[in-house]
C-alpha cells in the first residue's frame, strides 16, 4: 500500500517526532511510505535518513494556506491512502484526496482550532485519529470513523529512581504556553523553603516564539538557578537518567481556555523511564497520567512546588509512582502498539470507498 504522509512543519516538535517514529517502524513489506513536507527544516533530514522519498513544498505560515489548491494539484497520482499529520496537512490533503479518489486519514495531535472549523474538516475526512480519548470526545457522532491511538514512546532502562538526586526535568519546545517560567519559579520557592532541588529545562527554540528561550534564561539567572539550565540537550537518555521527577506545566492557550496539549510525549517518556510525573489538569495530560504522578490546577508556581516536593523528599515514593507509570506505558503507550494500531487503521480505511 502506497501511503502519502503529509506534515505541515519542517521543525522537530512532538507531532513531527511521532511521524518519524511511525515511519521508522512501519512494516515496509506492507506499506510503501512517501512524505510531503509543507516547510523546509530539519525534519526533512531525519526522514531522509530513513531512506523514504520526500518532497518539500515550502508554504510556511497562514499565507501558505492560500497556495494549497495549486500546490496540491502538482502532486502525482499513484497513492492508495493519505495520512495528514496535523490540521494544516489535512486542509492540504482534502483537495488532493478528492482528485486522487483515495481515503484521507487525519491524525489530530492537539486542540488547535477546535470548534466549527475542526468539525467541518473532520467530517470531510474518511477517518480521524485522535491522540487521546479526551480529544476524541468532540467527534462522538462520527462513530467508527474516529479512533484513539496514543502517540507512543520508547521505554528507557535507566538507573533506579532511588539512586537519583533531587532533580526536576521539564522537556519541550520553548513555547510560553508550556509553563517553563512557572517551573523555574517553583524551583525558586522550593529552595527558599530549604528543599534541596535542581532543574533542567530541555528543549529547542520555538519556531514562532523565538524570544522565549532568552526570556527563560534571564529568569533562571534572576532566580539564581543559572541560564545554562535552559536549552537544547543532545542526549535525552542522560537527562532522564539524572531526573527524580518529570514535570510539564502547560497551560490553556488563548482567551477561550482551549487545552494546549493533546497527549504529551514528554509525560509518556517520563513514565516510560519509570519516573513520577507532574502535570497540569488539562484533559489530555490527566488522561495520560492517571495515578502515575500528580496533577496541579491551576498551574501556579506554588502549586507546582507543592506537587514536586513529595517526590524530591521521598525517593521511595518516587520509585513506586514511577513503576506504575512504566507499567501503564508498557500496556498502552509503546511505539510498537502505536504503529500496529495505525497500520490496522490504514488497512481498514483503505478497504472502504473514499468520502465523496
Amino acid at each position: 500500500m502506497r501511503v502519502l504522509f503529509i506534515a505541515p512543519y519542517g521543525g522537530l516538535g512532538g507531532s513531527e517526532n511521532v511521524l518519524v517514529n511511525v515511519l521508522e517502524r512501519l512494516d515496509r513489506r506492507r506499506f510503501d511510505p512517501h512524505v510531503l513536507l509543507l516547510e523546509q527544516g530539519p525534519l526533512r533530514d531525519r526522514i531522509a535518513e530513513l531512506g523514504i522519498p520526500t518532497l518539500v513544498q515550502h508554504m510556511p505560515g497562514k499565507a501558505g494556506v492560500l497556495q494549497i489548491p495549486a500546490a496540491a494539484h502538482r502532486i502525482p497520482k499513484g497513492f492508495d491512502l493519505i495520512h495528514a499529520n496535523g490540521g494544516k496537512a489535512a486542509v492540504y490533503a482534502l483537495p488532493l484526496a478528492r482528485r486522487m479518489k483515495i481515503p484521507l486519514i487525519w491524525m489530530k495531535h492537539d486542540h488547535s482550532y477546535d470548534g466549527r472549523l475542526t468539525q467541518f474538516l473532520a467530517r470531510r475526512c474518511d477517518h480521524v485519529v485522535c491522540v487521546s480519548h479526551a480529544m476524541a470526545g468532540q467527534f462522538e457522532d462520527m462513530g467508527e470513523r474516529v479512533s484513539v491511538v496514543y502517540p507512543g514512546v520508547i521505554t528507557r532502562d535507566l538507573k533506579p529512581v532511588e539512586e537519583t538526586g533531587p532533580i526536576v526535568l521539564s522537556i519541550g519546545r520553548l513555547d510560553p504556553f508550556k509553563g517553563f517560567d512557572q517551573v523555574l519559579e517553583a524551583i525558586a520557592e522550593l529552595r527558599a523553603d530549604d528543599v534541596e532541588v535542581d532543574v533542567r529545562i530541555a528543549g529547542p527554540q520555538d519556531r514562532i516564539h523565538t524570544e522565549t528561550q532568552a526570556q527563560l534564561r534571564r529568569l533562571a539567572d534572576d532566580l539564581g538557578i543559572g541560564a545554562e539550565k535552559v536549552g537544547w540537550v543532545d542526549d535525552l537518555d542522560e537527562v532522564f537518567e539524572q531526573a527524580r521527577v518529570v514535570v510539564l506545566a502547560s497551560r490553556p492557550k488563548g482567551d477561550d481556555g482551549a487545552p494546549g496539549e493533546g497527549a504529551p510525549l514528554t509525560i509518556m517518556e517520563g513514565m516510560g523511564a519509570a519516573r513520577p510525573v507532574v502535570g497540569t489538569g488539562l484533559p489530555g495530560i490527566a488522561e495520560v497520567i492517571q495515578d502515575c504522578g500528580s496533577l496541579v490546577d491551576p498551574p501556579t508556581a506554588t502549586n507546582i512546588a507543592r506537587a514536586l516536593r513529595p517526590y524530591l523528599e521521598d525517593a521511595r515514593l518516587a520509585a513506586e509512582t514511577g513503576a506504575r507509570g512504566r507499567l501503564r506505558v508498557e500496556r498502552l503507550m509503546t511505539l510498537d502498539r502505536t504503529v500496529a494500531d495505525l497500520a490496522a487503521v490504514y488497512e481498514r480505511v483503505a478497504q472502504k470507498p473514499a468520502v465523496p
